[in-house]
């Protein structure tokens, strides 16, 4: 399995270094952290990680799950700085934010670490950063569907395969992840690129089923799908609406990324379309980020890069992860 970066990205430029002055015993620092979908395993694993380090530091950490809530993001990056934060990592409910937030975090001589989405200054200077290198987990993906499509031939005749490419199109980074999925496979597969059909979607499972089983609807022709998504749940989402379409599990092959519906997917030890996904440890991202804050605010050198492991889970291997994904028996 190849090593897929997770850069924390630091521009010499955005780099704020920040000073604790005259701070007595009893003044902790204090971060501030936004996420944009608090209540998915993603970011509840993302979170855990940033308040264990955060306790490891010895720091306060305020947390704000915004529910992709672009005003809210904004009222609650004000508060924190209203609350005296040194720092703050966000993971902006909209990409367009960026320059909102670094320019606020600018004025008010924070620190600001961007988490899974990258995000940038208004003059176009990019903002320290903590993620997956969205391009190549996405390569990795379109390899892993073209091995599997392979090894149960279906390469052979592709005239009844279609390739779903399920898409958050306002979200950079997913277009990444999907653009480097559809290299690799077509790389292994040329004639399989005039079989890609666009989805897009709105980033969550449940829309996902909705623009799925419509365009099963749209190609009636087709009998075996192949899906990915910029995450697990658009993955997950189509493999669900072909299972709703009385499709069989071998006609469809799924890989996802990010391993936050692993459980779901394998949980119940049946075949299934969803046939793997790329973990990362969000709770990696979410320790990198808070340590990333406390370097810049005690005017250390910020880590150049952050490497993690991108791992295939599958149900094959399912069983060794359980535990460590938190899985409920």
């Amino acid at each position: 399995m190849k090593i897929i970066r997770a850069c924390l990205v630091a521009a010499a430029t955005a780099a704020v270094a920040l000073t604790v002055h005259g701070a007595g015993a009893q003044d902790k620092m204090k971060f501030g952290y936004i996420n944009k979908m608090g209540d998915h395993p993603w970011f509840v694993r993302e979170v855990k990680g940033a308040k264990d380090k955060a306790a490891e530091l010895g720091v306060d950490l305020l947390v704000q799950d915004v529910q992709f809530d672009a005003n809210l993001a904004v009222t609650t990056f004000d508060t924190y700085v209203g609350d005296g934060v040194k720092g703050i990592a966000v993971v902006v409910p909209d990409r367009s934010l960026g320059p909102v937030v670094a320019d606020k975090a600018k004025a008010a001589k924070i620190g600001l670490i961007a988490v899974d989405d990258d995000i940038a200054f208004a003059d176009g200077t990019p903002v320290a950063y903590v993620g997956m290198n969205a391009l190549n987990i996405g390569k990795q993906v379109g390899t892993e569907i073209a091995r599997v499509a392979k090894a149960e031939g279906w390469d052979k005749d592709l005239s009844k395969v279609r390739v779903g490419s399920i898409e958050d199109q306002k979200a950079d980074t997913c277009m990444r992840r999907n653009k480097g999925a559809e290299e690799a496979l077509v790389a292994a597969i040329p004639d399989i690129k005039s079989r890609i059909v666009s989805i897009p979607y709105d980033n969550t499972m449940v829309n996902s089923i909705d623009v799925v089983s419509t365009t099963l609807t749209a190609n009636p022709d087709a009998e075996k799908w192949i899906f990915f998504s910029c995450n697990d749940d658009g993955v997950l989402g189509g493999v669900r609406a072909t299972e709703n379409a009385g499709m069989a599990p071998e006609n469809v092959i799924g890989i996802g990324i990010d391993g936050s519906r692993s459980c779901e997917a394998f949980g119940a030890g049946k075949p299934t379309g969803f046939r793997g996904t790329m973990w990362l440890d969000s709770a990696k991202h979410g320790a990198a980020a808070i340590q990333a804050l406390y370097d810049q605010a005690t005017g250390k050198e910020m880590q150049k890069d952050y490497f993690q492991d991108a791992t295939l889970i599958s149900g094959e291997n399912f069983a060794k992860f359980k535990d460590t994904l938190g899985c409920k028996s």
